[in-house]
Order: structure tokens, then sequence, then C-alpha cells
């Protein structure tokens, strides 16, 4: 039994509806049950690949008539049924028991991170770090366990995006004032509590041994088979791109060696997937409901979720006009929350306007 090959439960995952039936009950309080029209809904496929999402109709039974239990709510399995999913999309090599044992533990290193990133962010509940309300966290235990889980509320009304879109310039700065804030209050973090996040060396690592560069020959041959011929322009364009990113990453990992920068606790995954949205009343402005997906929580250099933020979220334009503005508004929050200087604007090479890197990442479209 593994984390990679199906089993019989939830999603073809080894998380049974008695386990969440049994954790729901613990967490609201109840003696309902689940009925016999319970059903489970996959919502999260190619929406990441170290986890199934069920979106459960629980049909409950039994409630007292002042109980006021969910009608609906997610389960977030960590398992890599997920990935060997995409790997087939995308083309990605097959591969070997030795190798998806070592990603298994990238999967429950990820997991582990995720719940006590949850548990952080209930104990601090600030209003300006919004965040999915949270029934039941299980970790795994140990290199055999097979069970882990996130319980928490379904968002209704989500605007879905995908990572082709962007997000406006007005728009984005919730989402900026929360990872801030975030990085801010988890200063206060112990040493012991720090040490259950990863370091700066994580993302290089992972990055190496989920896009090597064997796998990337063999996505990109892929991707120009299926659709070569109708965008093959963009094809053209995108890939090298990918591949000069690759080239990147471990100066961007590094970057906090550089004097004068400090580490902090980052997001390290923010895009359009890991937050919902809302519209507001106008119907184009994004209201933020969410920022999910905090498996990637770790320490690097302090401004490295904004750099993620203005290149993945925000179109050219936006990056160029809104930018400094964007970068200033995560200084001052972390800040004001820190209630003390902890770095400044200028010694963030990567982060002070007019470097070489800033005129990449804020006016290259």
């Amino acid at each position: 039994m593994s984390l990679y090959k199906p089993s019989s439960g939830l999603l073809e995952t080894h998380v049974t509806w008695q386990d969440v039936e049994g954790e729901m009950q613990k967490a609201l309080g109840t003696h309902a049950v689940f009925g016999p029209n319970k059903k489970e809904t996959n919502i999260g496929d190619l929406k990441g690949f170290m986890s199934r999402i069920a979106l459960i109709d629980p049909d409950w039974q039994g409630a007292e008539d002042n109980e006021n239990l969910p009608e609906k709510f997610a389960v977030k399995i960590s398992s890599q049924i997920a990935h060997a999913k995409l790997a087939s999309v995308i083309g990605a090599e097959e591969f070997d028991e030795q190798k998806l044992e070592m990603l298994s533990a990238f999967t429950r290193k990820f997991h582990n991170q995720e719940v006590e990133a949850y548990r952080h962010l209930i104990k601090f509940n600030h209003p300006d770090i919004p965040y999915t309300k949270v029934y039941a966290l299980k970790s795994f235990s140990n290199e055999s366990d097979l069970k882990a889980y996130i319980i928490s509320d379904f968002v209704p009304n989500v605007h879905c995006m995908g990572m082709h879109q962007s997000i406006s310039g007005n728009d984005i700065t919730q989402l900026i004032k929360g990872v801030a804030t975030f990085s801010a209050l988890a200063q206060s973090f112990t040493e012991e509590e720090l040490t259950k996040f990863s370091g700066p060396e994580m993302m290089e690592s992972a990055f190496g041994e989920f896009f090597s560069d064997e796998q990337l020959d063999k996505m990109f041959g892929s991707l120009d088979a299926i659709f070569g011929l109708e965008h093959k322009d963009l094809l053209e364009k995108v890939v090298p791109i990918f591949r000069y990113y690759k080239t990147l990453i471990k100066n961007f990992a590094h970057i906090h060696e550089n004097p004068g920068f400090k580490l902090v606790l980052n997001h390290n995954d923010l895009w359009q997937a890991n937050m919902l949205h809302s519209l507001k009343d106008d119907g184009k402005s994004l209201k933020l409901e969410a920022i999910i997906d905090w498996q990637c929580v770790g320490r690097g250099a302090a401004g490295s979720d904004m750099v993620r933020a203005l290149i993945c979220c925000l179109n050219a334009q936006d990056r160029r006009e809104k930018g400094g503005e964007l970068l200033k508004l995560y200084y001052d929050t972390f800040t004001k929350v820190h209630g003390e200087e902890y770095f400044t604007m200028e010694e963030k090479g990567f982060l002070k306007l007019g470097t070489p890197h800033t005129t990449i990442f804020f006016n290259s479209s």
C-alpha cells in the first residue's frame, strides 16, 4: 500500500467515509450521521498534484433541531494519485518505485507543513488573513501512515481563474496585506516551531525532483504534439522562458545569502489557483475570500511572496504602474504588524525599484 496507488477510499485514496464522519461528529459535537445519499465530488483535478480534493454532501441524518450542520464541506486528502494523473496528461516520464517513494516523502513533508500553517492561522485569527474555516486537521504521523487530510468549509460562488488570467493591481491589495501580515506574525515563532517548516533550499530541491531536464524535455514534446500546429508561435515563446526560469531557481532560492537579506516565513506558492475569489456587486472586481494551499510555507527572503504575486498575477501594465506602490504596501503592512522595522525597502536588491532585477519583474510581459 502506498500514496501513489489507488485505494478504496474517497476519490481512490486511503481516507474513508468513516474517517470523515468521525472527524465531523467530533468537530461539530453531533451524533448525526451521514445518510444513504451522501456524495463525493472531485473538485481538485489538474489544480495541483499533491492532493485529491473532495466536495462532500453528507446527507446528514438524525440531527437535533438546534444543530446547524454544514450542508457541504471540503476534504483535502494528501495523495500522489493526482500527481500520476497530471503526469499522464503532460507526458511526464513514468516513475519507478524508488522515485515514487522519494516523492512520497515530499508529499508527507508538504502536507504536515500545511497542517502546521493552519494551526497558526487559527491561533492568529487575524482579519487581514482570509482563510477557510477548518473542522479537522490530520498530519502524517510517520512514513508508513497513508491517511492525512484537512477538512474545511466549502466556499460557494467562487470565481474560478486560470493561471493565464491577471488580477488587477487594485484587487490584489488584500492578498498582499494578508501574506505580509502572516509573515510578520510568524516572527513570533519559536525555533522549534520554525523547524516544522522548510528552509530556503526546499524550493530548489523540490523543483529539481519534479522537473528534471528529462521530464521537461518529454513534457514539452507532448505539448508540441498536442498544440504545436495551432499554437506553435506561442510554444516557441513559452518553452524557452520556462527553461530560463529553471536556471534562476538556484539564485532565487539562495538570494537570502546576500548581505542584509533577512529570512521570514512565506506562503511560497502564490498564484491564481491558490486564492479563492468571489465577484463583487459590479460583476468585475474581485473579493478575496481565502488564501489556500499553505503546504509550501517556508523560510526565505522577505518579499519572496511579493515576487511571485507580482509576476504570476499582475499583467505587464499593472506591474509597471503599480509595482512600487504594492511593494510599499507589503513593507508598510509587515512593519506595522511586526511593531518595528525588520527590513528596509532599500536593502532588498530584488525589491528595490530601479535595479535590473525589478526591471525584469515589472517591465517584462
